[in-house]
């Protein structure tokens, strides 16, 4: 339909092909992706996903090539209707399966948490059993010894009186059930992760930190010899090769993604030169102590191949068989996957345009990569890294017609300090509607989480909901973000709730000052760390309105997001305890800047209305700081809604409750700015005085 053909009405207003339900459907989330070449030349890939229309579940997928037959014969589920695959490490999991030998798959069950071993029969056994303790082994990343005997996991042992945790690697058979948990091997260390053993079989390397450091702070890369005595595995000469504190470098150095090429020589990524770049130890084997703080790197550009360690069993690094390194690295807001032979620059892999790449894993000739763009939904791909033939493993069909879609658009735009800041911008695009001549649109805000994380540029149904609708979407990148090197990362430090709020401000400012949309219809939403942004803008909107200037943000949306500082310090799960040392100050001793920080202490600030979707069995942002939000709210009179969503964590998994959480924000923002959705959604939300949402109660 050509522009004078379509639809004039007014932004927000406009019917949308994306429907709720079809947003929250196409939210598959995936985790590990793993690919094996047989010697017949056949390939097989097996990946994770988690599926909203399944309440969440999380299901192991096997994809096999067959002669004469490249597209294959469709995949098939190893796991089984009746099971959830998916770890509890550091809450946030990752790694929740691995490849055994004979075609058998190791799983971790997301009720018990216990390992269990799939056979290519289907048959299923326990490898772990459930502490009688009381307590609960998470496990996470195994990786199995060459040889076929052993298997190296990520443990976390929950201890049932205390409360506390202990990290280490443990090993355990592959063959035989182990009475409770496994053999330690390595520990020493508040946090033990990422295990990966040379193709020999003889050297294992981990990465390891302790509090108060993140692993994107300060993380360690050890290795030692690994022995096999027939009764039991053991590591010998441990020693730190790159990382952490080394003497004289001017800040800690972060280390990820360490694994063994086919040559047995370790790489990983570090970030001493300021980006997360790749590296190598100079020989094979377990690397001399200390060598990582000197090597050179192996390319020098300005992309990060590392990413923050949040979840467990990552990978963006591969070689193909005659050596050739195959890697994801974002720059810019996107990401690319490159192919390199020894000491020649790297070349764009044919066959996939990919913006955001999750994970990836090489065999052969051949790339399995969990990847999207700017126009298809995140999928799974295999392809040859030598003619560019690709295979879209899962078939995913197009949600929307090319001219329903709103490409991210990368931009730099000026901020405090003298500093720039980056998102990704999204115009609002439909095949049969256009605004009034002359007008501009409201605009969204997005905010990631993390807030050491970044923005995707993929094709997101949570996203293309608002553009489809007549809004345009900006993703800020604040300071702090992903992607962007060490530097800009360490802006965030000590200044969590200041810079953060100062570039959202900023990216709306300026996006209007380039009439790309409408100065006063802005709304700001985030999810866990981004829904402190959220509410933290509307304080400094607060203050702004009190110093006789003007608000940017027309009302806020915060889904799981922290509101107390102090409260989150004293009552969140270990991974993060000390997470806030870095971003605001060490607690109690800058209890004033918790304090100045905090939302939740700050209400008389907030004039806007406030939109609080919240899970209800979250161990990371309790449900208890979004209670005191929505009563302090209330005892204003300030517009709000909160909505507890029962068996929910941080984070929505399951497709009703992404769908209603959809039609809650519409209808908020309908309200806010003034638009009548074409959707069915609530005619009320916002209420002045009251604590119970319409039509879903608080619990």
């Amino acid at each position: 339909m050509s522009g004078e053909d379509r639809v004039v009405a007014p932004f927000g207003t406009w019917h949308s092909p994306l429907d709720p339900a079809a947003a929250a459907a196409g939210g598959v989330r995936f985790d590990r992706v793993e690919i094996a070449t047989r010697p017949d030349g056949a390939v097989t890939v097996r990946w994770q996903e988690s599926r909203p229309a399944e309440r969440g579940r999380g299901v192991v997928c096997e994809w096999r090539s067959r002669p004469g037959h490249p597209d294959g014969a469709g995949s098939t589920e190893l796991t089984g209707r009746d099971r959830s695959v998916r770890s509890g490490v550091n809450e946030y999991g990752g790694g929740s399966w691995w490849s055994g030998p004979d075609g058998a798959c190791f799983v971790v069950d997301a009720s018990t948490q216990q390992v269990l071993r799939i056979g290519p029969d289907g048959a299923t056994r326990p490898v772990t059993q459930v502490p009688v303790t009381g307590g609960v082994d998470r496990h996470a990343a195994g990786v199995v010894v060459p040889g076929g005997r052993w298997m190296v996991v990520e443990r976390e042992r929950i201890v049932p009186v205390i409360g506390t945790s202990h990290h280490e690697l443990v090993a355990l058979p592959v063959d035989e059930p182990v009475a409770v948990g496994g053999l330690p091997v390595v520990d020493g260390a508040d946090f033990v992760a990422a295990p990966t053993v040379s193709p020999d079989g003889r050297a294992l390397a981990w990465l390891r930190w302790d509090h108060p450091d993140m692993p994107w702070d300060a993380a360690e890369l050890w290795a030692g010899a690994l022995h096999d005595d027939g009764e039991e595995l053991t590591v010998t000469g441990a020693r730190r090769v790159a990382g952490g504190r080394p003497l004289g470098s001017p800040r800690p150095v972060s280390v990820c993604l360490p694994s063994f090429d086919p040559d047995g020589v370790l790489w990983w990524c570090d970030d001493r030169s300021d980006w997360w770049h790749l590296r190598h130890a100079p020989v094979a084997g377990v690397p001399e102590e200390g060598v990582g703080d000197t090597v050179d790197l192996v390319w020098d550009r300005e992309e990060e191949v590392g990413e923050p360690r949040w979840t467990s069993g990552g990978r963006r690094v591969g070689w193909c068989d005659d050596g050739r390194v195959v890697f994801a690295a974002a720059a810019g807001g996107r990401h690319a996957v490159w192919v390199a032979a020894p000491g020649t620059e790297p070349v764009r892999l044919p066959g996939v345009d990919a913006t955001h790449v999750e994970h990836l894993a090489v065999s052969g000739r051949h790339v399995a990569m969990v990847a999207g763009d700017g126009v298809r939904p995140t999928t799974v791909w295999l392809v040859d890294v030598d003619t560019g033939a690709a295979v879209d493993l899962r078939g995913a069909v197009p949600l929307l017609d090319a001219d329903d879609i709103s490409v991210a658009e990368p931009i730099t735009f000026p901020t405090t300090d003298g500093e720039v800041a980056h998102g990704l911008f999204h115009p609002p695009v439909s095949a049969t509607h256009r605004g009034p001549d002359g007008s501009l649109p409201p605009l969204v805000v997005r905010i990631h989480g993390g807030p050491t994380a970044a923005s995707r540029a993929e094709f997101s149904p949570s996203v293309q909901f608002w553009t489809t609708r007549g809004l345009a979407v900006v993703e800020v990148d604040y300071r702090g973000s992903t992607g962007y090197g060490r530097r800009y990362r360490d802006l965030l430090r000590g200044q969590w709730g200041v810079v953060d709020v100062e570039d959202c401000r900023s990216a709306a400012g300026w996006l209007a000052e380039q009439g790309r949309v409408a100065a006063g219809a802005c709304v700001i939403r985030g999810g866990s760390a981004g829904g402190f942004t959220a509410l933290s803008a509307l304080v400094a909107d607060g203050r702004a309105i009190r110093a006789g200037g003007e608000p940017v943000f027309a009302a806020a949306c915060t889904l799981y997001g922290v509101t107390d500082l102090a409260a989150l310090a004293a009552d969140t799960h270990e991974f993060e305890s000390r997470y806030l040392d870095g971003l605001v100050g060490v607690w109690p001793d800058e209890a004033a800047v918790y304090a100045a920080r905090s939302p939740a202490a700050h209400v008389e600030l907030i004039d806007a209305p406030v939109l609080i979707l919240q899970g209800g069995e979250d161990p990371v942002v309790p449900v208890a700081q979004a209670h005191e939000l929505r009563d302090a709210l209330a005892a204003r009179g300030v517009p709000h809604a909160c909505v507890v969503f029962p068996g929910e964590a941080h984070g929505f998994r399951q497709a009703q409750n992404v769908v209603r959480a959809l039609e809650l924000e519409l209808a908020c923002y309908g309200e806010v700015l003034g638009f009548v959705p074409d959707d069915q959604v609530p005619s009320t939300v916002l209420a002045r005085s009251t604590a119970v949402a319409p039509e879903r109660p608080d619990t």
